[in-house]
């Protein structure tokens, strides 16, 4: 082999190291503004979602959303659920400085609004064990801390129809394929639900409280308690995986036209704004769609 032919081999292999380079740099990039989307973004937009679902709680609660509880531990009556997407209640716990609007379910979308009422189970104040839960980290992250409750922990639940109050009773880990927590008691109780431990789906704290108080009953007509706002987001349907590959290629065309582009062009900065500009709602929208898929604990 030739002088000439070694150092065209050495040039080949050092473009492909380069372009090996590139691309895993590219991919480390994109695993990183994927981290910073769900742990900073998806925050912002499920705060978003509650300064909105506040807005429509105040319409029917006359206290907004300072709970008041004096009374007895007598549950309310059932009543019809308002199906799911609406909001069912305001939560709150002093000991982890929570305050937050339930919705009704406990879909992907659901939960990104809020904690979500688990459907099927009684109403916030009613006979039975009410089911509640919420993510961990990520979307606002209302249980982060569901684990530094202990026992006789208030948590005060506003609804349209009453204050009621519970207190804690215990705290427990279970399998995530563990449903009995959720299904009826001998007591009326609620359970709050979230995954354990922090980042990970591998298994479910549980926080079971009993029914303590509930306070006057509101002078709210049965139509608005029946109508209370329903959430558009929560009835988009799931994405299929043919639209993460739609999405992912979208990003790798505009990737590579905007790599390409900076090879031929003087304006490097102009290639650059524009590759951005074009490049970012697709990778939003990739990232969005790839979340779908995550465990709950993500």
């Amino acid at each position: 082999m030739t002088e000439w032919s070694v150092q065209r081999s050495h040039r080949r292999r050092a473009k492909s190291l380069a372009r090996l380079g590139h691309t895993l740099i590219s991919v480390g990039t994109l695993v990183v503004l994927f981290g910073i989307y769900q742990l900073v973004v998806t925050d912002t937009l499920q705060r978003s979602t509650q300064t909105q679902l506040t807005t429509e709680v105040r319409r029917v609660l006359p206290s907004g959303t300072t709970p008041r509880v004096i009374g007895t531990a007598t549950p309310l009556p059932r009543s019809i659920d308002p199906g799911e997407g609406h909001w069912v209640g305001v939560l709150s716990i002093p000991a982890i400085k929570l305050q937050q609007v339930v919705v009704n379910g406990t879909t992907v979308n659901d939960l990104r609004l809020g904690p979500g009422h688990y459907l099927g189970t009684p109403l916030p104040g009613e006979a039975g064990n009410v089911a509640i839960a919420g993510h961990r980290t990520t979307w606002g992250q209302p249980f982060r801390n569901l684990d530094h409750l202990k026992r006789g922990d208030q948590i005060v639940i506003a609804t349209p129809r009453a204050d009621v109050l519970y207190r804690v009773e215990w705290l427990r880990i279970v399998a995530p394929t563990d449903l009995s927590v959720i299904g009826p008691t001998g007591t009326n109780s609620l359970t709050l639900t979230t995954c354990h431990p922090a980042y990970s789906a591998a298994q479910r704290l549980v926080v079971r409280a009993e029914l303590a108080a509930v306070g006057q009953a509101r002078r709210t007509p049965p139509s608005v308690t029946a109508t209370t706002s329903r959430t558009i987001t929560s009835l988009v349907p799931r994405p299929s995986a043919w639209t993460i590959a739609l999405w992912a290629s979208l990003v790798l065309a505009v990737y590579l036209l905007t790599w390409r582009t900076l090879r031929h062009v003087r304006h490097r900065a102009l290639v650059v704004l524009v590759g951005l500009l074009v490049g970012t709602p697709l990778v939003l929208a990739l990232f969005n769609t790839v979340s779908w898929y995550l465990p709950a604990g993500y």
